[in-house]
């Protein structure tokens, strides 16, 4: 048997996240950004996203910003 580590382990979640939404026309009901508006800030990120809740739906929901960008302070 295998161990892994509580870190290695949120690693995997985080890259299965990932996989699984940059492959939403392959799997069923897996959800998907399809666009942007509004104006972006400084560092490119715009006002509104429009997510798409499956593959194959002609609807979406927006979501809004509330918060600008920010980074730890190292």
């Amino acid at each position: 048997m295998i161990e892994i580590t509580e870190k290695e382990y949120e690693l995997f979640q985080k890259l299965k996240t990932i996989l699984k939404h940059s492959k939403a026309e392959q799997l069923e009901g897996v959800y998907f950004i399809c666009g942007e508006g509004g104006e972006k800030d400084e560092m490119g990120l715009p006002e509104f996203i429009s997510v798409c809740p499956a593959f194959g739906l002609d609807g979406f929901a927006y979501y809004k910003k509330h918060t600008e960008y920010s980074a730890p302070g190292w």
